[in-house]
């Protein structure tokens, strides 16, 4: 273990971003994770490696439901997961705002289900956003249960009102 970590090996911060995995697996798709830890209640303060990054905040069901999710969604981003409905939503909550906060954070994507639970994540996440202070740049899509895409694109966090 590196001097000044203490705790569960599985929770020590690693950053995968300068390794090159070229391993193909099934389907021509590689890995494209390049951080651990990825569940959002485990990264705490340790989340260094998301400065200067894109961020993919993730629902937990929704790699597990979307053909070529790494490739689409993975692919040049620090990842995050996690679940409001099984989780702590205002832990979510103030920790999303702490790393927002202390880290340059270029962009964040979220990709969740298109069941209700899953919109907590989004909302979350935007309120925290704006809890922040930050002009985060923001992304959602909405996978459906059978793993298809039901909405994708760019979401204002509030909306402009223009004059007519």
């Amino acid at each position: 273990m590196s001097e000044g970590f203490c705790g569960c090996a599985g929770t020590k911060p690693v950053d995968f971003a300068e390794q090159t995995n070229d391993k193909k697996i099934a389907g021509d798709e590689k890995p494209e994770l390049q951080n651990w830890p990825i569940q959002l209640k485990l990264v705490g303060t340790g989340g260094a490696y998301l400065n200067d990054a894109d961020v993919l905040l993730a629902a937990d069901c929704a790699a597990f439901s979307t053909v070529g999710f790494h490739n689409r969604f993975i692919k040049g981003k620090k990842v995050l997961i996690g679940c409001p409905k099984l989780d702590n939503a205002q832990q979510y909550f103030e920790q999303l705002t702490g790393l927002f906060k202390d880290y340059a954070i270029r962009s964040v994507s979220v990709v969740r289900m298109e069941v209700p639970c899953c919109g907590g994540l989004a909302y979350i996440t935007q309120q925290a956003i704006k809890n922040s202070g930050k002009d985060i740049p923001y992304c959602e899509t909405v996978i459906g249960i059978k793993g298809d895409i039901k909405q994708e694109g760019m979401s204002p966090l509030i909306p402009k009102i223009h004059p007519v």
